[in-house]
């Protein structure tokens, strides 16, 4: 795999058999309806996802590793990597991608579950890249998904249960599936830019999100959109929601705390400013947060930085 993001993941996919088998959830071969499944033939079947390079070599390495990649031990790996409280939520969002593959796999086959994970791959490019040329080059890497690629197939990709992809993705990544075969990479690239920074698709019809250029939407703070406001971030962690709080107060104050169905754990305070385009917390414990913002539908995207960006709905 060539690219950045692509060889990132193939190594956080490895870490997740190694680091599984180094803690003994190897042991010996468990059967499955497939047969039985072996730590070597795990650790083949990632090397195989690591070295594949563009949609192509991911269908093959999907489907002659298939049995091992739906396998239960498999899975086990995953779920165990997951329980891991120490993932930063990269890191987490790709193993949710590989746990993924092997829940599809069992579904629906490997051929399905690549391209269903090739249309994951582009949307976490789309997100990711700085620019739509930049985009556009990992379309050309899977440009023969361009023919297998329908809005049908980007919804069955993207609406998955338990998915934290951002509000408003999906119809523009449902667009790009109609516009790539069409109208080609750059341009396909190009729009799916200019209806993230709009707020709808480029077609002008549904609504979405996402960046295919490294910002989404405008970076100026608008007026009508002002920071003061209670704002809460929803994650989905273990099939369960997670609330964020962010409370900044008109007089500096800040506070936030985590809501959970079982728990809401005590307020952290401290003081905000909100300079230009950035946004800095300083809390009471000595922590920091300082990074770009940005609002995209009603939403607070903050940090709005490339595999890092959050969004944030207005509650009061």
């Amino acid at each position: 795999m060539t690219s950045h993001g692509t060889w990132s993941l193939a190594v956080f996919v490895l870490s997740v058999a190694i680091a599984g088998l180094a803690h003994g959830q190897g042991g010996p071969a468990r059967s499955t309806p497939g047969g039985t499944v072996t730590e070597n033939e795990i650790v083949e079947a990632f090397t195989a996802l690591q070295d594949a390079d563009g949609y192509n070599s991911i269908v093959q390495a999907v489907t002659q590793h298939e049995r091992v990649i739906a396998s239960e031990q498999m899975l086990a790996l995953v779920n165990d990597r997951l329980e891991n409280a120490a993932l930063d939520e990269n890191t987490r969002g790709l193993v949710l991608l590989v746990r993924q593959l092997s829940l599809d796999c069992r579904k629906s086959g490997s051929q399905s579950a690549a391209r269903l994970m090739a249309v994951r791959l582009v949307a976490s490019y789309a997100l990711s890249a700085d620019t739509p040329q930049q985009f556009a080059t990992i379309l050309e890497q899977f440009s023969p998904l361009e023919e297998e690629m329908s809005p049908t197939v980007v919804r069955d990709a993207l609406d998955t249960p338990g998915n934290t992809w951002p509000a408003g993705l999906l119809p523009l990544m449902q667009q790009l599936a109609t516009d790539w075969p069409q109208k080609g990479a750059l341009a396909a690239a190009t729009a799916m830019a200019g209806g993230a920074r709009s707020g709808g698709t480029a077609g002008g019809g549904n609504t979405g999100g996402g960046s295919a250029g490294g910002t989404i939407g405008p970076v100026e703070r608008r007026a009508d959109q002002p920071l003061v406001g209670h704002w809460r971030s929803t994650r989905i962690v273990f099939e369960m929601a997670k609330d964020e709080h962010l409370v900044l107060h008109a007089d500096g104050r800040a506070e936030t705390w985590i809501v959970t169905a079982f728990e809401r754990s005590g307020a952290r305070t401290g003081r905000w400013t909100g300079p230009g385009s950035s946004l800095r917390v300083t809390w009471s414990d000595g922590d920091e947060w300082s990074w770009p913002y940005t609002f995209f539908e009603a939403q607070l995207v903050f940090p709005n930085v490339p595999n890092q960006r959050q969004f944030w709905e207005r509650i009061d």
